[in-house]
């Protein structure tokens, strides 16, 4: 019994699956991968990809710097009015032959734009825009699913408009126009495309070069590849062979360290190389620059034969000569207070009769000043000095009253 409610499920189930099987159709769907790499990063990959190919220089910068004047510059999602200077420069650049190219995406008090380029917005009617939202309405298919990749080429396109050159019947299939703005100049424009009696991109003439204003951002990621964006972009930019061309945003800006390095780069290794020598210079050292010297101490009596030696080679000793002289004179005089008022030879009799020291000794040493060798020097400072302490020492026995 149990087998055979077993095999009736699994025929039940098997049947099931057929018959689902049977009602389900597989459609391929082609949806947009995402973007990767370079193309991710740069919104206009695309446009400097084809720019490229025709020849030109083309690159993507956060930056205006000084350009040739027969250059390109296209500006998205740029303020106008950030920088006075910067501002300025740009209109100098397009007065001396620069072209402009501008989208409709410029931040910034626009005013100050319309008063230079004279190329301004203003908005569309109510009514208008109220109409075209019900004719693209109406225009957007429902999906259904034999469509595949061709719904998402309608789907792309069904807010391109078909926009007309002036002076010409060449058209340009256009995706994204503001709904709600469209362009006027108060300016004879050389080039120029409508949608009926409505401005939608226009050139003017500003000195020697031009401002081409679109009222529209085309030319970013996909939407390149939309309408007739191609075309357009290179009759917009007057696009040539070997022409410098570089697109301006502000939308999205490198690192502070990368705007420095791009922009400052001799700088910002001069002031690393100062920093990394004051922090050398400052920085606590593992040893001394030279090693110590250990400390010794001399005894007196090696001070003392120093000193003389010193004496003795720098001037043939007549220092420490006139030395022994003045002390022998400071202790004589203690004893005999008119010592400096007697002749070199009462002097000398004093002293004998004083000290007792010979005066054939105490003579040659006292009043002889002229160059001895060693053996001489010794001897007349030991006789000036051993009278010196037999002064001394009869001056300390007069004080105790011996």
């Amino acid at each position: 019994m149990k087998r055979a409610i077993t095999l009736i499920v699994v025929v039940a189930l098997v049947a099931l699956g057929v018959f689902v099987a049977s009602r389900l159709k597989v459609v391929d769907q082609k949806v947009p991968m995402p973007l990767r790499g370079e193309a991710a990063r740069n919104p206009f990959y695309a446009a400097i990809a084809l720019s490229e190919e025709l020849d030109a220089n083309a690159d993507w910068e956060h930056a205006f710097v000084a350009r040739p004047a027969d250059s390109v510059v296209y500006l998205s999602r740029w303020n106008w009015t950030l920088s006075a200077a910067r501002r300025e420069r740009i209109q100098r650049w397009v007065e001396s032959g620069g072209r402009l190219v501008v989208d409709d995406s410029l931040l910034g008090d626009v005013d100050q734009f319309v008063t230079w380029s004279g190329v301004g917005t203003i908005e569309r009617e109510r009514h208008h825009d109220e109409e075209a939202a019900e004719d693209d309405e109406e225009e957007v298919p429902e999906p259904s699913q034999d469509a595949g990749g061709d719904f998402l080429a309608q789907f792309l396109k069904r807010d391109c408009e078909l926009l007309v050159e002036d002076g010409t019947k060449h058209t340009f299939s256009v995706c994204g126009l503001g709904r709600h703005d469209r362009l006027m100049t108060t300016r004879k424009h050389t080039w120029a495309l409508r949608l009926g009696d409505k401005l939608e991109a226009v050139r003017v003439a500003v000195g020697r070069g031009s401002v081409t204003v679109l009222n529209a951002s085309p030319f970013t990621h996909r939407d390149f590849i939309m309408g007739d964006h191609a075309e357009l972009f290179v009759v917009a930019t007057q696009l040539r062979h070997d022409d410098d061309l570089v697109f301006l945003t502000e939308d999205k800006h490198g690192s502070i360290v990368k705007l420095l390095w791009q922009y400052g780069a001799p700088i910002v290794l001069l002031l690393a190389g100062m920093i990394a020598l004051a922090l050398w210079r400052a920085g606590v050292r593992f040893g001394p620059l030279i090693a110590p010297i250990d400390a010794a101490r001399r005894s007196l009596a090696e001070q003392i034969r120093g000193t003389g030696q010193f004496a003795l080679r720098f001037g043939g000793g007549r220092a420490l000569h006139a030395a022994s002289v003045r002390a022998l004179r400071d202790a004589a005089i203690q004893r005999l207070p008119n010592y400096d008022r007697l002749s070199s030879e009462e002097r000398i009799a004093a002293l004998v009769k004083l000290t007792g020291v010979s005066g054939d000794d105490l003579g040659p040493a006292l009043n002889y000043s002229g160059a001895r060798n060693a053996h001489e020097l010794r001897n007349s400072i030991a006789a000036l000095e051993t009278a010196r302490r037999l002064i001394l020492s009869k001056n300390r026995r007069s004080k105790h009253g011996n």
